[in-house]
C-alpha cells in the first residue's frame, strides 16, 4: 500500500503535469494542501494579483490577498465548508492586488481525496469578475439617468382646430423639429413631412386602426428636424366619439425621445456585451474544470495505477530475493520495468496534451494530396509486414489549415487505421473529400474492427479506449490530441463506424481562417 505521504508526493510530482495544462487558462488556478496552505498558482494567478509562486508559497490561502473590503463572515462561512470535505461552488468575495487595488473574484474550491477518501489537497479555480460589476453599476446608473430623464422632459401641445383644418403648437414642438420660433402654427402636412420616409407606412396603419377603433394613439416614429437632425419622437392622442364612428383626437403630445432610445440602445449594447462576456467566461471556466476533471482521473487511476504496481511488485522482488528465489524476482523486475514503461508513456501522452495549449495556429493553404502521401509513408514505415492499399488521395483538395497540426491529425488516424486493422490480410485506407460553400470535410475510412456507435463520442476523451485487445498499442490520447487541434481551427471531427465493419474518420475545416475564439489550442 502507498502511504498518504507518498501519495501527496506523488501529487506533487502531477503538479508539473497540472502546471502545463492550465498555464495558459484565462482563470486563476490555486492549488493548496489539505491544510489550505498554497503549494502552487498559474501565471494568470500571477498576472491578476501580482503575487508570484514563491510569495505565496506555504501561506494560508488568501493570506496575501485578504484586505479590509473582504467579507470575514464569507471567509468563514468558506472555510467551514471546506473542513466538512465540501466543495465550494460560485462564492463572491473582494480580494487585493499586490498593489493594494481591489478586485472582485469568483470562487470554485473542488477537495482532492486520496483511495482512502480523505481531503489531501484542493483545486481552486478563481475568475476576475470586477468588470462585470463595473458593468452592472454603470446599467443601474443609466437606468438613474433615464428616469431622470422620463422626469425632466418637456412634452410639446399640438391643437387642431376643426373649423380652419389649422393646427397650433407650443413652442417645445418648436424645439423638437428645430423650427422657427415664430411659426406658432401651420397645418398637418407641414409636420408630416418630417416623419422618416420608412416610418411613413407603419404610421399610417396605426392611425387608421386608431379611428376605425377607438383606440388610444400611441406610437414612436423617427423625424428629420429642418436642419437635418434624426431623432426619434412619441405621438399620443385619444380619438373623439362623432355619432357611431370615431373621429381624430383634436389635441395630441409629442415628445422628444431620442435620449430614451440612445440611453435603451446603450443598455442594450452593455447588456449584450455582458451576455456575451458572461458566455465567454462560463465556458473558460467549463473548459478550466473539464481540463482538472481529466486531471484528477489521470491522478487517480490512470497514472496511479502502475504506480502502484510497480510498489506491488517492488514488494514481491524484495520478497522473493530474501527467499532466495531469483527466478521470481527476475519475472516480477520484468513487470516493474513493463509497468514504468507504461507509466512514462502516459506521461509523455499527457504533456504532448498540455503543450497544444501554448501552440497558436498559423494557417497557410496546405495541398493535402501531398501531405496524405507523405503520412502514409512515414506511417506505413512502421508497420513493414502490414500490406495496404490507398485510393481517392489524388482528389484531395487544397484547404486552409495548421500544415505542421493537420500533419500531426492525419498522422494519428493513419496510425490508429494501421493499428486496427492489424488482423485484415490488407488495410485498405479510403480517402475522400467534400466541398461546401464553407469549407471541406476530409473522411479516411479503414477495414479494421470499427467501433460500437455508442462510442463514438467517448473515443475523444483524453485516455479514454474502447477497444479492450491489450495488444494494440496506445494510451487514448491521440484521437483528443486531434480533436482540440480540429476545433482550434474552428472545425470538427467525428466518426462513423460499427464493429467488424471498419471506420470513417471525417475532419471538417473551414474556408478561412478560424475567428479570435479559435486563435490558439
Amino acid at each position: 500500500m502507498i502511504s498518504p505521504e507518498n501519495e501527496l508526493d506523488d501529487l506533487t510530482s502531477w503538479l508539473m503535469i497540472l502546471e502545463r495544462v492550465v498555464e495558459e487558462s484565462s482563470n486563476m488556478v490555486v492549488v493548496t494542501d489539505a491544510d489550505r496552505r498554497v503549494t502552487w498558482v498559474n501565471q494568470t494567478y500571477t498576472a491578476v494579483t501580482g503575487w508570484t509562486l514563491d510569495e505565496v508559497r506555504g501561506l494560508p490561502a488568501g493570506a496575501r490577498t485578504h484586505g479590509p473590503l473582504t467579507d470575514k463572515r464569507v471567509t468563514e462561512q468558506l472555510g467551514n465548508t471546506l473542513r466538512q470535505g465540501r466543495s465550494v461552488s460560485g462564492v463572491e468575495v473582494v480580494n487585493y492586488r499586490k498593489s493594494g487595488e481591489p478586485y472582485t473574484l469568483l470562487l470554485n474550491i473542488e477537495p482532492v481525496r486520496n483511495i482512502d477518501r480523505e481531503v489531501i489537497a484542493y483545486f481552486s479555480i478563481q475568475m476576475d469578475v470586477t468588470e462585470r460589476r463595473k458593468l452592472e453599476k454603470s446599467n443601474a446608473q443609466l437606468q438613474y439617468h433615464l428616469q431622470a430623464a422620463q422626469r425632466l422632459l418637456k412634452l410639446g401641445l399640438v391643437k387642431f382646430d376643426r373649423v380652419t383644418q389649422q393646427l397650433k403648437w407650443t413652442s417645445e414642438i418648436n424645439e423638437i423639429f428645430e423650427i422657427d420660433k415664430s411659426t406658432t402654427g401651420g397645418s398637418l402636412g407641414d409636420l408630416r413631412k418630417f416623419v422618416a420616409i420608412e416610418a411613413l407606412p407603419e404610421l399610417q396603419e396605426r392611425i387608421d386602426k386608431s379611428l376605425a377603433t377607438g383606440e388610444e394613439f400611441d406610437h414612436d416614429f423617427p423625424i428629420v428636424t429642418t436642419n437635418g437632425h434624426r431623432r426619434w419622437v412619441r405621438v399620443c392622442g385619444v380619438p373623439e366619439r362623432q355619432d357611431r364612428n370615431w373621429r381624430g383626437p383634436e389635441t395630441w403630445t409629442i415628445q422628444d425621445i431620442s435620449v430614451y432610445k440612445e440611453l435603451y440602445e446603450q443598455k442594450r449594447l452593455n447588456n449584450e456585451k455582458l451576455r456575451i462576456m458572461v458566455g465567454e467566461r462560463t465556458t473558460r471556466l467549463e473548459e478550466a474544470n473539464r481540463s482538472l476533471e481529466v486531471f484528477s482521473h489521470a491522478l487517480s487511476h490512470d497514472l496511479k495505477k502502475p504506480v502502484r504496481h510497480m510498489a506491488s511488485f517492488s514488494e514481491i522482488v524484495k520478497s522473493s530475493i530474501v527467499a532466495g528465489d531469483v527466478d521470481a524476482a527476475m519475472v516480477y523486475c520484468d513487470k516493474v520495468i513493463s509497468a514504468g514503461n507504461r507509466l512514462s508513456s502516459l506521461i509523455d501522452g499527457m504533456l504532448a496534451f498540455s503543450r497544444l495549449g501554448r501552440k497558436g495556429i498559423h494557417c497557410c493553404m496546405v495541398d493535402m494530396r501531398k501531405l496524405t502521401t507523405e503520412c502514409i509513408g512515414e506511417v506505413s514505415a512502421s508497420f513493414p509486414s502490414q500490406a495496404f492499399t490507398a485510393s481517392g488521395v489524388d482528389d484531395l483538395p487544397v484547404v486552409w489549415a495548421d500544415p505542421v497540426l493537420t500533419r500531426e491529425v492525419w498522422s494519428n488516424l493513419l496510425d490508429n487505421a494501421f493499428k486496427y486493422s492489424g488482423m485484415r490480410e490488407v488495410t485498405c485506407l479510403n480517402f475522400a473529400s467534400v466541398e461546401s460553400v464553407d469549407g471541406w470535410t476530409l473522411s479516411i475510412r479503414d477495414n479494421g474492427l470499427g467501433i460500437e456507435a455508442g462510442d463514438a463520442l467517448d473515443i475523444f476523451g483524453m485516455f479514454t479506449r474502447v477497444d479492450a485487445d491489450a495488444s494494440i498499442s496506445g494510451d487514448g490520447i491521440g484521437l483528443a490530441m486531434c480533436k482540440r487541434i480540429i476545433q482550434s481551427h474552428g472545425g470538427r471531427i467525428w466518426v462513423e463506424s460499427a464493429q467488424q465493419e471498419g471506420s470513417t474518420f471525417c475532419v471538417y475545416l473551414p474556408r478561412t481562417a478560424p475567428s479570435s475564439g479559435f486563435g490558439e489550442i
